[in-house]
């Protein structure tokens, strides 16, 4: 018997993957775990008959001769299969692998193992149906590109590459719908849903780590709610702060992790990876069967606060000296000033003090006005949006959105020692090597 299993609390990534790889081997049979996402056990209750699949609790361990595993490869997250893997430790069943995710101590052993950097297990199966050239329809299409989409948040995650993007573009040529798409991931929240995200909102822990704002959210529950993870994705879109880590008690005797970061600085996977759980860099959760939950936050916290992010402050990316001028330089001087600096905008000050900032379409303003001879204190902007030095990037580029500006003057003390650009963020967020272009 050939089996295909993946990991507890199955999400779209998860069952796409597995489908896919039963496209793959087509004796094998999809056995799903104990518990499902609130969306895929939706979409099973309309596909289960075009993807059927077997339980856990209806599996015969001792008659499985190859164990397929998909979107996970760590033993602890196997644990509705452990005899079966138990088993195959032993070297007594054939395993193959598919998985995407970093190397664990408790990764299961594998006799074919495809593990590579993309963002979603699912891509890494589609590339190899598309290079068989095996017949997709529609409905296979589709869930694959859930599947996809769900792991990297619609390719905006950290993890996700080009690969991701180019299977993607496959599915839709082989005619993946994106009205189906649409109706599961975009569900609307139920009633407890949104009773539990308004309860989050009032009960959110924020704590500076590093440089960033990350909130942390403890709750006791009776009863699991369906759809832990939207909500706390929610929760993290609502608040903005660069993670937010939720560890919820079910019933007395298991944990609910699940976390959502927006920074690339803080790896959610790694984290809830270090408590039992799993993910990617920019979401994770974990189902574990322990009973101290407030142990479980007390870890987590424990482990970000161990590797905080990498400080880096608005200095560590500013221009500094500045070029300045003064309040009674004339228009004409300060045009050709930033010609021969090539700067789009300079500050203003006297004595010390930052009192304006003057712009290249101002200067165009007052020229076409015949302006220019007269001093630039009557042409500059005197309300001036400025950041902290010691501030986080994360503000100089919120400021720039605001208030739709290309530079801030950046203060320390009150007085003047550097400007952030435009161009400064942009290499932030591409990478150094980008190039500057205007600022």
């Amino acid at each position: 018997m050939e089996i295909i299993v993946t990991h507890d609390m199955a999400d779209f990534d998860a069952l796409a993957a597995a489908v896919a790889a039963q496209k793959l081997h087509p004796g094998a049979v999809i056995v799903l775990g104990r518990r499902l996402g609130k969306e895929v056990r939706e979409y099973l209750s309309l596909h289960k008959d075009r993807f059927p699949s077997s339980f856990y609790s209806d599996l015969d361990p001792e008659a499985v001769r190859h164990l397929i595993v998909v979107d996970v490869r760590r033993k602890g997250r196997l644990a509705d299969f452990s005899q079966v893997v138990e088993r195959a430790e032993r070297g007594e069943v054939e395993v193959t692998i598919y998985d995407h995710h970093p190397a664990a101590d408790d990764d299961l052993r594998a006799d074919r193992l495809f593990v590579e950097v993309v963002g979603s297990a699912t891509t890494l199966l589609v590339e190899r149906i598309d290079a068989a050239g095996l017949a997709v329809d529609e409905v296979e299409a589709t869930l694959w590109a859930l599947g996809i989409h769900a792991d990297t948040g619609s390719l905006t995650y950290a993890g996700t590459c080009a690969r991701d993007a180019r299977a993607l573009g496959w599915l839709l040529d082989q005619g993946a719908s994106l009205r189906v798409m649409s109706r599961y991931l975009e569900p609307p929240f139920s009633a407890a849903q949104r009773a539990l995200l308004a309860d989050l909102l009032g009960a959110l822990a924020v704590e500076r780590v590093g440089h960033l704002q990350v909130a942390f959210v403890h709750r006791e529950l009776s009863h699991a709610v369906d759809g832990f993870a939207e909500v706390i994705t929610e929760l993290a879109d609502l608040t903005g702060h660069a993670a937010v880590f939720a560890v919820f008690g079910v019933g007395g005797d298991r944990v609910q992790v699940v976390a959502r970061s927006r920074s690339a600085l803080i790896d959610a996977g790694a984290l809830v990876a270090s408590v039992g759980g799993g993910g990617h860099a920019g979401a994770a959760s974990g189902a574990l069967r322990r009973g101290d939950s407030a142990v479980v936050l007390a870890e987590l916290r424990a482990a970000l606060h161990a590797h905080p992010p990498l400080a880096r402050r608005v200095a560590d990316l500013m221009s500094s000296p500045v070029r300045t001028v003064a309040p009674n330089t004339t228009l004409r001087e300060v045009a050709r000033s930033l010609a021969t600096w090539r700067h789009t905008g300079v500050p203003v000050v006297k004595e010390g003090e930052l009192i304006g900032i003057v712009s290249r379409s101002d200067l165009e303003r007052a020229g076409r006005d015949g302006r220019l001879a007269l001093p630039v204190s009557g042409f500059m902007t005197h309300k001036v949006h400025s950041v902290g030095a010691d501030e986080a990037p994360e503000r100089a580029l919120e400021l720039m959105q605001k208030h739709d500006v290309g530079r801030l003057p950046v203060l320390q003390g009150g007085r003047l020692v550097g400007i952030v650009t435009r161009s400064d963020l942009r290499r932030m967020l591409y990478g150094e090597g980008s190039r500057p272009g205007p600022g």
